[in-house]
């Protein structure tokens, strides 16, 4: 396992840490299908050597931090797919998969392991308010596996209502591992940054809502925002500064998100390497120490954020 002091004094004294890409984007562009009802947890299963060199593609391209291929795979999750008897499984696997990874690639930096854990369902609509009990019982059993695999801390993604981060942290917190909470957010129509997916898909939670609350749960150490526009991505870290002390960071799409309101996940434009590199130099000095990528960021572009 990394060192995980190492890392917190890294993000403290205001060094750059790069953290991985897309994983379920990346794998169909490695000619494997996602599956339309668990996303890119299926391929943990029937794909587990495509998973491992996603990841150590990540490290030989400079990432310090790997996340999980488990985005979508809590028991509720995996139900979707008539997976759900396969939640140790396909979580354990994907621990696994991360570990073999950084031990079969060289590298002079420290590799850390996070577990993923993502927003709980519905997932596209902010609007709709799960129960914090079930929400908390699917959390901790997706954590309490993550953990027992072997992760070095948590990493909380898509968070779009404040219900779900407040669940998710309290789950990982139980554990006693360090938490990154990471929000989605979307621009209203009349300008407002709100939780949430797309213009169409918000809430009325903001940022400093969602750093709220979180605030008081032990072991929340990092606050990202993820999952998310890259013309938003910078204003948000602006905001997320003015209501924290700890480490910020941000991983957005290198994507726009299709106008079709009735297709959640169709990539329409691409950032290319030099335009998304750009964007990111700009959340740093808005105060990121965490700088990476999430849907449609490839091993290209985490080397050119490693590189640059």
């Amino acid at each position: 396992m990394g060192n995980i002091d190492n890392l917190n004094d890294r993000l403290g004294s205001g060094e750059v840490v790069i953290i991985d890409g897309g994983t379920g984007t990346e794998i169909p562009r490695r000619g494997v299908s996602l599956c339309p009802d668990t996303w890119s947890g299926r391929a943990n299963l029937t794909h587990p050597d495509v998973i491992r060199q996603i990841h150590e593609d990540y490290i030989s391209v400079g990432a310090e931090v790997i996340i999980t291929n488990t985005f979508w795979t809590s028991r509720k999750g995996l139900e979707k797919g008539n997976l759900g008897s396969k939640t140790f499984e396909i979580n354990n696997i994907a621990v696994k998969l991360a570990i073999e990874a950084r031990k079969n690639v060289k590298s002079d930096r420290e590799i850390f392991i996070a577990g993923s854990m993502s927003t709980c369902f519905p997932m596209s609509d902010p609007n709709v308010i799960p129960s914090y009990k079930e929400a908390l019982e699917n959390y901790r059993e997706q954590a309490q596996i993550l953990a027992e695999s072997g992760i070095d801390f948590f990493v909380l993604e898509m968070l779009i209502r404040t219900l779900d981060a407040r669940a998710a942290a309290q789950a990982a917190s139980e554990v006693g591992l360090p938490i990154w909470v990471g929000y989605s957010i979307t621009e209203s129509a009349d300008g407002v940054l709100y939780l949430g997916l797309r213009e169409d898909k918000h809430g009325t939670e903001t940022i400093a809502d969602a750093v709220e609350a979180v605030r008081d749960i032990r072991g929340v150490s990092a606050l990202c925002i993820m999952h998310s526009d890259v013309k938003h991505t910078q204003a948000g870290l602006k905001i997320l500064r003015e209501n924290t002390s700890m480490p910020i960071g941000a991983y957005a799409h290198s994507i726009e998100p299709s106008k079709d309101p009735n297709d959640e996940w169709e990539t329409v434009v691409k950032s290319s390497v030099e335009e998304y590199c750009n964007h990111a130099r700009q959340w740093v000095l808005a105060g990121a120490t965490i700088v990476g990528g999430c849907c449609g960021v490839t091993p290209d572009h985490i080397q050119g954020l490693s590189t640059n």
